[in-house]
């Protein structure tokens, strides 16, 4: 079991990182998306704001964790690590677009915080990829 370990943490690494670069894909790929484009992707979101920079509509989910669970013999317990986490997306949509995505994550593994957002901006990416929807 000892050496199971590393491995064991390593695949969650692997896992979160995979998931923080899609986060970081998509702060890239999905400006220009139009808002109904978003909603068609993305769902209804949460809240909405309107300021003098545009628009702000924001998502926030927890999606469900990974991780992993491990006896400790020496003590009779259990070791527990999880990449899960919650994360807030913000779009920023000027004239119905998509100008900026920020996000605000939190993971219980403490690594690649922002791999808790990639479950929100998956779909839009897929969407874009296979030409469902645009960015300008």
């Amino acid at each position: 079991m000892p050496r199971l370990l590393p491995l064991l943490l390593l695949f969650v690494a692997a896992c979160a990182a995979r998931d923080a670069n899609i986060a970081a894909d998509a702060q890239r790929r999905l400006i220009g998306l139009g808002a109904d484009d978003l909603r068609l992707c993305s769902g209804v979101p949460d809240r909405r704001e309107t300021s003098d920079g545009g628009e702000f509509w924001t998502y926030s989910r927890t999606p469900p964790s990974s991780g992993i669970s491990l006896p400790v013999p020496i003590t009779g317990g259990s070791m527990s690590m999880s990449s899960a986490g919650v994360c807030s997306v913000t779009f920023q949509l000027i004239d119905g677009r998509v100008t900026r995505i920020g996000y605000s994550a939190a993971t219980e593994f403490g690594l690649n915080r922002d791999s808790a957002c990639a479950p929100v901006v998956q779909g839009c990416l897929r969407m874009v990829e296979d030409g469902s929807v645009r960015t300008q």
